[in-house]
């Protein structure tokens, strides 16, 4: 079973708080010890100075001098009690001379080993004997000891023990409030540790489930988005892909029903010319009547075709643009009179056409294609008697082209979507009479890699006017434009080459 991003942190979390409560109770202790310990030395090394001092006091250091029932041993006793240790003044051979604890006495005999008197010898001051004393009585002790001088002769020795089983209860008690405290810890850091993963990771799985669904064709899903961190940015990213990708498809599925719509309709109507020419069913001296109407529906395909080509070339960059320095007018003129016979049979008059050197900075073949769309499709809406009008300005970086038809005009509601492919105002018109729909998004787009912008007005019944920019052949805009344009060819050049060298690899 695949271990969930919420199990893998409080894991994690918990394994890090036991680790680290671990090693914090093990300095704690440590460091309780030590510091339990120097503090019962201390204690043991200022009894024996008290001890020592009574003995100077009253006997000159002489131990053989200490009887039984003499002042000494009442100070021992106070000293004692009020420290809480074991009092022992032994000889030079170790035979204890007077004690405080007679049991401790009984326990080693009333004397003291050689080997711990040796150890007494060796300095001036009280010496640690815990690990000696702990052995000779059986039992856990700290001790000193030290011995006892006059005249740099030894004549005793005194020995102060304090039992470490009241250090050890206490230990205990300290390491068990510990332990609880850190359970107490523990548990509510694994409480507080889950609730936080919960709810780091339910926008996660709100996104997984979102997901899920869009992967399986319900392209409506979305995330919830809540809140402004990391998370939230991930929901609100998922959304826009979500919502590019819903447009995507629905813009795939109806550019292939707008495709199947337009294919099969002049289609239809060839085969059925074609097969009422083959059955007889069309009389012989109407047949070049309907070969005229198949020839231009075949026209018809043959221009969808490649405006397809087109669309695919320019979605995947593989459109080159030559960009040069050439006078607008040149390509208004040639388009203009591409469509003198359209013009004069629909008796249609030509405004504003007043050719004269405006250059721009831009691809003459696209912008011919351009301007052939928009003229092109609006001679198809232009009623008998009307007009198109055509305007040129120069404006510093810009050159603005304005074409205008007269006719029934564009509606409110149709303008936002006149550049879309296959958008026609009535749905229902097919390619016979208006055209397939993909015109204007070609020169949309064209006009847009040349580094332009292209818009459309229009007032229902009066006019339909589109207006496009190009840069001119002036000022830093223009320079900007071409090297953004020529930076684009290369780069399609360089995915094209590796799209060659791809198709090459997989030939072979």
């Amino acid at each position: 079973m695949n271990k969930t991003i919420a199990s893998r942190f409080f894991s994690a979390i918990s394994m890090l708080i036991l680790v680290s409560v671990g090693i914090l109770g093990i300095i704690f202790m440590m460091f309780a010890n030590r510091y339990f310990e120097s503090d019962r030395l201390n204690i043991l090394n200022l009894c024996v100075e008290s001890v020592e001092d009574n003995l100077q006091v009253t006997y000159q250091g002489n131990v053989s001098k200490i009887k039984d029932y003499d002042p000494l041993r009442e100070n021992l006793k106070l000293i004692s009690h009020t420290t809480q240790t074991i009092v022992l003044v032994t000889d030079v051979r170790g035979n204890v001379v007077a004690s405080t604890d007679e049991n401790f006495c009984k326990t080693i005999r009333n004397i003291v080993p050689d080997d711990i008197l040796k150890l007494s010898d060796e300095q001036d001051q009280a010496v640690r004997l815990t690990d000696a004393f702990t052995k000779l009585a059986g039992d856990n002790y700290y001790a000193v000891g030290k011995a006892i001088r006059n005249d740099d002769v030894i004549t005793g020795y005194i020995f102060v023990a304090s039992s470490a089983v009241t250090i050890l209860i206490f230990t205990n008690a300290l390491l068990t409030t510990f332990l609880l405290s850190a359970s107490v810890m523990i548990l509510i850091s694994s409480i507080v540790s889950l609730a936080v993963t919960s709810r780091l990771t339910t926008p996660l799985r709100n996104i997984t489930e979102a997901a899920k669904r869009f992967s399986q064709g319900d392209f409506s899903a979305r995330a919830v988005v809540e809140g402004d961190d990391e998370v939230a940015h991930l929901a609100y990213t998922f959304n826009n892909m979500a919502t590019f990708a819903e447009n995507n498809e629905t813009s795939r599925s109806n550019f292939v029903a707008n495709i199947a719509h337009e294919l099969r309709t002049p289609m239809t109507s060839i085969k059925g010319f074609v097969d009422g020419i083959i059955d007889g069913t069309i009389p012989p001296d109407k047949e070049p009547t309907y070969l005229k109407i198949v020839s231009d529906e075949i026209g018809r395909l043959a221009r969808l075709t490649n405006s397809m080509l087109d669309i695919s070339k320019l979605d995947s960059g593989e459109f080159i643009m030559n960009v040069k320095k050439y006078n607008i007018w040149d390509t208004i003129s040639a388009v203009a009179f591409a469509f003198e016979g359209r013009i004069e049979n629909a008796n249609i008059s030509v405004r504003g056409f007043e050719p004269q050197r405006i250059n721009v900075l831009a691809d003459q073949d696209i912008i011919h294609q351009v301007v052939y769309n928009i003229v092109d499709n609006a001679l198809k809406f232009t009623q008998n008697g009307g007009y198109i009008s055509f305007n040129v300005t120069e404006n510093g970086d810009y050159v603005t082209v304005k074409i205008r038809n007269s006719g029934s005009g564009i509606s409110k509601e149709a303008l936002p979507y006149v550049f879309e492919r296959f958008y026609k105002a009535d749905a229902s018109r097919s390619v016979h009479t208006k055209g397939a729909g993909i015109g204007l998004y070609i020169a949309k787009t064209l006009v847009q890699r040349s580094g332009g912008e292209i818009f459309v007005e229009s007032i229902q019944g009066e006019y339909t006017e589109f207006i496009f920019t190009l840069p001119s052949d002036k000022g830093e805009k223009a320079d900007k434009s071409k090297k953004n344009t020529n930076d684009k060819n290369k780069k399609s050049l360089k995915e094209q080459n590796n799209k060659n060298k791809n198709k090459n690899k997989t030939k072979k």
